[in-house]
């Protein structure tokens, strides 16, 4: 799908801004869903070379180079591990001291903002003040809240709001139950990542799993307490980890339990903390 389906109140918006020709240098996209896809669309237009009214065309050499990440005034930084790194950083500022290789201009996207370490965070903020060239930097994150101010105060914060129904609509045309699709759906932050989860068998198993913990969190937390060690073995993957307190959180606030939906907040916020992803489950049901 286009930015223009994913996002069209955004993509009206900023079809506006390229028309008047005042693309801002450095943005904040704060919610993931599109962001990436309207980063490379704003990217394209900076670039393009058969531009309509200020929009991208989509076709010609250099969109379609950006389209596949293949070009070369583009930058695309992405965690190493946990963190985006310090020297991450620092190797994507010294090209920044030269001359893009197509045009004068470059382009910088930092997907997962909020992984910035702290250094390599404040090693960027002079680009985004004092830019050397013409250079324009988007910041994806889905978690504003932990970007740090010091960099949400000096680039523009656009939210790009969760398209739910969007998402549960393509999952449900492609096959994927109506219950699984509503979970998938207000878990994911886009099409390509909620697809893949839904086309997971194990994991569409492991949901089922996780639907009666939160019932047995509710009857019987002795109950839960020895649930949590085959919970556990079955997600390995940090993210999916990650995905299974958020599933909790929106069941329990669903059944209106806002004091289990709470627990599950602060096991997050352990396991955000590098707590053991058993461990930090073990807390919502003591």
């Amino acid at each position: 799908m286009t930015i223009s389906e994913l996002q069209p109140a955004l993509y009206a918006r900023f079809a506006k801004v390229l028309q008047a020709d005042m693309l801002h240098h450095a943005f904040l996209f704060s919610g993931g869903f599109g962001a990436m896809e309207m980063a490379l669309w704003l990217t394209k237009s900076r670039f393009c070379t058969n531009l309509t009214d200020g929009l991208p065309c989509g076709v010609c050499r250099e969109c379609r180079l950006i389209a596949d990440n293949d070009f070369t005034d583009l930058h695309l930084v992405k965690p190493d591990g946990q963190t985006i790194k310090t020297q991450q950083i620092r190797d994507l500022l010294l090209t920044f001291s030269q001359s893009g290789y197509e045009t004068n201009r470059q382009v910088v996207i930092i997907d997962g903002a909020e992984k910035l370490h702290v250094n390599a965070a404040n090693a960027l903020l002079k680009s985004i003040e004092e830019p050397e060239s013409e250079i324009y930097i988007f910041l994806l994150t889905a978690s504003e809240n932990m970007v740090l101010d010091t960099i949400k105060s000096r680039a523009q914060v656009i939210t790009f709001p969760h398209q739910t129904q969007l998402i549960q609509q393509h999952l449900e045309a492609a096959g994927t139950l109506k219950t699984d699709a509503q979970l998938i759906a207000q878990v994911t932050n886009s099409l390509e990542s909620a697809q893949t989860l839904a086309e997971d068998k194990a994991f569409l198993t492991s949901l089922k799993q996780i639907e009666n913990f939160a019932k047995t969190l509710v009857s019987n937390k002795d109950e839960a307490f020895l649930q949590v060690m085959g919970l556990a073995a079955n997600f390995k993957d940090k993210y999916q980890q990650g995905l299974v307190f958020e599933l909790l959180s929106i069941i329990l606030v669903k059944q209106r339990q806002s004091q289990l939906a709470q627990k599950v907040f602060m096991a997050q916020s352990y396991f955000r903390a590098n707590v053991n992803f058993q461990a930090s489950l073990e807390k919502i049901a003591l």
